[in-house]
């Protein structure tokens, strides 16, 4: 199962020969909100499971592995938690942590970001409300999100094949508005519901060296997840994952 960031949908792919080589069945779905699944508002970042257990349950298949990208990461973790032993390994890359839990996560937060946040503690439907104001910016041209980054995300982003996945990705993901992208926020900035240092040992996490908009401090997090096996990888920032595809796929491969 694979968790996609905010905003995002099931399009957020890696080339389709990637996983068929490695022979994993490759399942994506869209969050509440996003693409074609109908909005939640006032959903958790524990409720997820809830969806994976049901989206499993019907797709006939009882244990899988979990990957989360971004802010897709905690709805991976929330699996492991909540799905014990039907959950075979985890995986996040590029994914900001629980406030209340990690180190220096309310101080990483951008100038817009805080006072958000802060709005979620007192009045979590206000917070949306203005999430979903300011991201309206975005829906007349889904694209225009995509913006900025570092150079190799720019780069990653001139890559034909790769700047339409991305530009599809986004484009599904706001269709409906911007009520997924606030939720999901919300969300984050929420308590998760459990504690990321509670959480099996051993999970995968990667985390780019250039990245701003992940946890910029990685460490705290890897500190934080109980003996997990992390790695930073140099020269990429928040799109890596892009070019290791393989290598994080791989590491939740069926043996």
């Amino acid at each position: 199962m694979l968790f996609h960031g905010a905003p995002g949908s099931r399009l957020f792919v890696p080339p389709a020969d990637t996983p068929r080589e490695l022979g994993i069945r490759l399942i994506t779905f869209d969050r509440p909100g996003f693409g074609g699944s109908d909005r939640r508002e006032g959903r958790t970042v524990l409720d997820t499971a809830g969806d994976v257990a049901s989206l499993a349950d019907g797709l006939g298949f009882d244990r899988f592995a979990v990957l989360g990208l971004s802010a897709g990461g905690a709805h991976a973790l929330a699996c492991a938690v909540a799905l014990g032993e039907r959950v075979t390994d985890v995986a996040v890359a590029c994914m900001p942590g629980p406030l209340d839990e990690v180190p220096g996560a309310w101080d990483a937060l951008d100038r817009r970001q805080r006072p958000a946040a802060e709005m979620s503690r007192q009045d979590p439907k206000r917070a949306a409300r203005g999430v979903v104001r300011y991201s309206e910016r975005w829906l007349d041209d889904p694209t225009s999100f995509l913006g900025g980054g570092t150079p190799d995300d720019r780069a990653l982003l001139a890559e034909p094949a790769t700047g339409a996945m991305l530009a599809a990705d986004v484009t599904e993901a706001l269709r409906p508005g911007a009520g997924g992208m606030a939720d999901d926020l919300v969300a984050l900035w929420m308590p998760w519901g459990f504690r990321i240092a509670d959480l099996r040992p051993g999970i995968r996490l990667w985390h780019g060296a250039e990245d701003t908009r992940g946890e910029p401090d990685f460490r705290s997090l890897a500190a934080t997840l109980p003996a997990c096996r992390a790695q930073v990888w140099p020269d990429v920032g928040h799109l890596g994952v892009l070019r290791h595809w393989q290598e994080v796929l791989d590491s939740v491969a069926p043996s």
